[in-house]
């Protein structure tokens, strides 16, 4: 098993998209660091960008950087230093990069049909689910932690220590998220053992999130379910990665940490009785 996860590391260390990745990391490290705003793929800090439409309706212009001062000089030393928690905030980006981890380490495996020359070497499906499960998620929480470092040390070298808070407080923050992130990648490595197919898995992992999103916008304006409303207010995935970073609340806090937990043993228990049972072509 250690021998798997060794070479699975060769191959990653040696995969161009593993640079691919470092280098979009600390591009968006630098220009959220430069702008002094988080970048988000949903809804969760939709007030900024609400705010700076206003701005540049007050000020009548389409300068970025007169936008961008005046919002600066509009913040109070608090939010200021909130910043830092507001990018933590916008993890959910790092979704798409666990993704092509996921994608590298398992799905082109089975794609590729290279797994079967694993099993024969090694004989047991246990060993194998395994050594995947574990190097996927080691990869996935180092870069997790190494996004908010990066970040962290970019933005104390541009805005210095008035628009960040303390390292510990940051890496809380980001402690908090992991469930939800981690339950996120064990689901994504169920995708890969239903379909196995690498082509209906980067299909299902990049759009069916936003099919999913748009599913329940949808259902939520037209039926006014109180549950739908409450989930996209408090526990969408990008929502709550927001609320565990900038606004802890016990409770919420409490119910992510199960709502992940939840999802990681039902997608590892469930990937394994899929695997276990199907047959290797």
């Amino acid at each position: 098993m250690i021998n798997m996860m060794k070479a699975d590391l060769f191959r990653i260390i040696r995969s161009k998209s593993i640079y691919v990745i470092f280098a979009i990391m600390l591009t968006m490290a630098i220009i959220s660091a430069v702008i002094k705003m988080p970048g988000t793929i949903a809804t969760a800090n939709s007030d900024s960008m609400e705010e700076i439409n206003e701005i540049a309706d007050e000020e009548n212009t389409n300068s970025l950087d007169a936008v961008l001062s005046k919002l600066d000089s509009k913040r109070s030393d608090e939010q200021k230093k909130n910043f830092s928690l507001k990018v933590i905030g916008s993890n959910m980006n790092l979704y798409y990069f666990i993704v092509f981890i996921v994608y590298g380490v398992l799905a082109a495996d089975i794609s590729n049909k290279t797994i079967k020359n694993t099993l024969s070497s090694i004989s047991d499906k246990r060993k194998y689910f395994l050594s995947k499960l574990i190097f996927i998620l080691s990869a996935a929480t180092l870069l997790i932690f190494l996004n908010t470092l990066f970040f962290y040390g970019i933005n104390m070298i541009v805005n210095g220590e008035k628009y960040s808070v303390s390292l510990l407080r940051m890496l809380e923050a980001t402690l908090l998220q992991l469930p939800i992130l981690l339950g996120l990648t064990a689901f994504l490595t169920l995708i890969v053992y239903i379909f196995k197919s690498g082509a209906w898995y980067n299909s299902i992992a990049l759009l069916g999130i936003i099919l999913f999103q748009t599913i329940l916008s949808l259902s939520n304006s037209l039926l006014k379910c109180s549950a739908i409303t409450t989930y996209l207010k408090k526990y969408e995935a990008q929502v709550a990665l927001y609320k565990l970073a900038v606004h802890p609340e016990t409770y919420h806090t409490i119910v992510c940490i199960i709502m992940g937990i939840v999802m990681f043993l039902a997608s590892v228990i469930a990937s394994y009785y899929i695997f276990k049972k199907s047959e290797i072509k």
